[in-house]
């Protein structure tokens, strides 16, 4: 099969961006099988919540490790030989006999999606000019989003019909065509003839090399706002959104469920936005500046915000998520810190602490609102509004560390993958 770059490339960023769709229903398939895992399996809560989570551990565990293997031995190898170990955790998840076997298999497909998104940009690191990156970060989350959408009706409705085990070995298929798909269409670098491949890195100099990412300032102050990005936007779009909305607004659980998917469009449609003002501005920091502080001023108005109508309160949640569209830019500005060999650590550091954010936003808010009585389950006003308050104050926190990076240069010279590496 003969392409040229062009049309290589095209078929890379189809067969890349829908095996991100394949793993973010993976990731949220658990809730919408919940029901029917916990009879089958008389799952407690905690059983559940260990189920859900597997997925989640194991995926942010692998990072750093996963990093080392895409800069070692390239995206194409790496992301067609853990799609594979997808698809074997999707058969073990489908033929579980016990609650232990679920965990063991979700924690595989964690382990086999670990470098499907940063794979995946590496790739477009190499291929892509820097003005170009943002705008690709952008269309890779937005259809990899619509993969959470299939876990929802389109996972209901085959569940009616093949049954959660049957879905999962249709899924089980499915990963393991893609698998092979992406060892057939991935070229890892762009064709070059005049470059010669590199001399691959001693283990010393792989390991020194996590170091000197570890030890970049600009980096050090980038990953506080990276941390509580994604992880103020899912405090309320992830977990708290529905319970807010019904305490403080009175909307029924169907209209809060309206709510935050205008909430989440308009993150889809803010990531589209800031990357469409990147090469206009020539400025990522702008930006990201932009963005973090409006969203950070927002979630305080939302600590004061009266009870509001549905019409009102859908222009905030959607404006919202419009502003938060700003973090899909900070995967930009991390890419710009790293020569071309250790771009697969830096991203899968950077994804590390991203995904962790998420994990000690929900925490903390958890802790945060536990301190306030629950009448059936109802929380006061004042929980979230302290929840809000905190959030709100540690996103500006943030956005405080990250005005003392320096501004990125989207236009750099042109550096061939083959040419000596700099320093970072």
């Amino acid at each position: 099969m003969a392409f040229t770059a062009p049309s290589r490339l095209n078929s890379m960023v189809a067969i890349l961006c829908f095996a991100f769709l394949i793993s973010q229903f993976y990731r949220a398939s658990v809730g919408v099988l919940a029901p029917a895992l916990m009879e089958e399996f008389s799952l407690s809560a905690n059983l559940l919540g260990t189920l859900g989570g597997s997925y989640f551990l194991v995926f942010a565990v692998a990072q750093i490790p996963c990093g080392i293997l895409l800069d070692r031995y390239g995206p194409r190898r790496v992301n067609s030989f853990l799609f594979l170990l997808v698809a074997l955790g999707a058969a073990i998840f489908a033929s579980a006999q016990t609650s232990g076997g679920l965990i063991v298999g979700r924690g595989v497909i964690g382990l086999g999606c670990a470098t499907c998104l940063m794979g995946t940009l590496v790739i477009f690191s190499r291929w892509l000019p820097t003005e170009k990156f943002p705008l690709m970060v952008a269309v890779a989350s937005a259809i990899g989003g619509s993969g959470a959408l299939v876990a929802t009706v389109p996972l209901a409705w085959a569940d009616h019909y093949l049954g959660w085990r049957g879905t999962f070995l249709a899924m089980a298929t499915i990963t393991a065509l893609v698998a092979y798909l992406i060892w057939l269409l991935v070229q890892d670098n762009p064709p070059n003839p005049k470059s010669t491949p590199a001399e691959p890195e001693t283990l010393a100099q792989t390991l020194n090399g996590i170091g000197q990412i570890a030890s970049n300032r600009q980096l050090l102050l980038l990953l506080p706002l990276n941390t509580v990005a994604y992880g103020s936007t899912m405090v309320l779009l992830g977990l708290w959104g529905t319970p807010y909305f019904r305490d403080i607004h009175g909307v029924t659980t169907l209209q809060a469920s309206q709510l935050l998917m205008g909430m989440a469009t308009g993150l889809m449609a803010g990531g589209f936005l800031f990357a469409w003002f990147v090469p206009k501005l020539r400025s990522v920091k702008k930006l990201i500046v932009f963005g973090s502080s409006s969203s950070g001023i927002m979630f305080l108005v939302a600590a004061c915000l009266p009870p509001t109508n549905t019409s009102l309160l859908m222009g905030f949640v959607c404006l919202q998520g419009v502003l938060c569209g700003y973090g899909l830019l900070i995967i930009s500005h991390v890419k710009t810190l790293m020569p071309q060999h250790m771009m697969g650590r830096g991203l899968t550091l950077a994804n590390l602490f991203g995904f962790g954010g998420v994990g000690f936003m929900q925490l903390l808010s958890g802790w945060i609102m536990n301190k306030f009585d629950a009448s059936e389950a109802i929380y006061p006003a004042v929980a979230y509004s302290t929840l809000f308050s905190i959030v709100g104050c540690l996103v500006l926190a943030a956005t405080l560390f990250y005005l003392m990076t320096t501004e990125v240069d989207l236009m750099p010279p042109d550096r061939s993958i083959s040419s000596p590496q700099p320093p970072i």
